[in-house]
């Protein structure tokens, strides 16, 4: 099991470098000359998640990007002994907020102003943003609660990438995790009290009558551009064909879905993936001509994308491990053939 230690110096908190040592994640921060003493906080991973997103690419960069991005949860035994008791009564609830590290984060330091895919380049403060990068890589997510079974959480609606560490999973309550308004605090709290005959059958639901008013507000660049943003995502009939062949109850394994109940599922799963285009904005501006490639559930997907018409199209859907076979057979030829060169060479010589 991974700890997540943290060795935090106080006053000047900058990043000098995160690395993997031995069995825990470490976060070492500098200190001013006149303070002498630190303190350790230890974080144990109470699990990992198991999700179909093995790469960076195309892993949604919000939970409410598709409500099909399922995976699981299971509590380790290296912090509870009986670990399915820490999940009891959590089937109440129909969604969750889960803790996690950005454990594949590849960069040693941070920065104060990024640039959030949608803005295109345009540049604002990172705690504006919810950008991975940040001084202590913790996120944040909600998802919704489809089952318990023992030890295990079953959840969808997950952008998380398969491995990520967890730090806490915490209910979400809607008459608690709902914004009221300050002025209202007093009457804010009779209406708690009351909540609770409010709620349905998952514990989560509250009659919107019972919550305060208040006003939420988001700048216009968080929306900015809004349905013009999305993409039209576009099937050719060789992929809609390829699509078909997989399922939950395949007979040939490499067709054989994990997450996904269906092909239609399937399809969908794919449309809303791409409809939010996943790219990079290096990507966007660098490599508008080459083929996309993404991975969904056991699916390796094959796509392009056009800018002018803001489309998307699907061309191949293949099984990941055939693909994976494929570009083994070809490092290998590619191998051999400069094998071959170097050995021509040396006959000539």
């Amino acid at each position: 099991m991974k700890n997540l230690k943290f060795h935090c110096f106080y006053n000047s908190i900058n990043l000098l470098h995160i690395f993997p040592q031995k069995k825990y994640y470490r976060f070492q921060f500098s200190m001013a000359d006149e303070e002498k003493k630190f303190e350790s906080v230890v974080f144990k991973p109470i699990g990992y998640a198991s999700t179909w997103f093995k790469f960076k690419n195309a892993t949604p960069r919000q939970p409410s990007v598709s409500a099909l991005t399922r995976g699981s949860i299971k509590i380790s035994t290296e912090v509870f002994s009986q670990p399915q008791h820490s999940l009891k009564n959590l089937a109440e609830f129909s969604h969750v907020w889960i803790i996690f590290l950005f454990h594949k984060n590849g960069r040693p330091f941070t920065k104060t102003m990024v640039a959030p895919p949608r803005l295109g380049g345009a540049r604002v403060g990172l705690f504006s943003t919810r950008s991975p990068h940040r001084p202590n890589p913790i996120g944040l997510t909600l998802a919704k609660l489809e089952k318990v079974e023992g030890d295990t959480i079953h959840l969808c609606g997950l952008d998380l990438l398969d491995g990520t560490p967890i730090i806490d999973i915490k209910p979400y309550i809607t008459s608690y995790d709902y914004p009221q308004d300050m002025k209202e605090t007093d009457s804010a709290e009779s209406h708690l009290d009351s909540a609770e005959s409010h709620l349905d059958s998952t514990g989560s639901h509250l009659d919107s009558s019972s919550v305060p008013p208040t006003m939420i507000s988001n700048p216009e660049w968080i929306t900015l551009g809004g349905s013009e943003k999305t993409l039209n995502v576009a099937f050719t009939q060789d992929a809609l064909s390829q699509i078909r062949q997989f399922s939950p109850e395949a007979e040939d394994p490499a067709y054989r879905l994990s997450f996904l109940k269906s092909p239609e599922e399937a399809q969908k799963a794919i449309e809303d993936i791409l409809r939010e285009d996943p790219r990079s904005i290096y990507r966007k501006m660098k490599g508008q001509d080459l083929l996309y490639f993404c991975v969904v559930d056991c699916m390796h997907v094959t796509t392009w994308f056009d800018e002018v018409i803001k489309k998307c199209e699907v061309l191949r859907v293949m099984p990941y491990s055939a693909r994976q076979a494929m570009i083994e057979a070809n490092k290998k030829q590619q191998w051999d053939n400069n094998l071959a060169k170097i050995e021509d060479k040396m006959k000539v010589m």
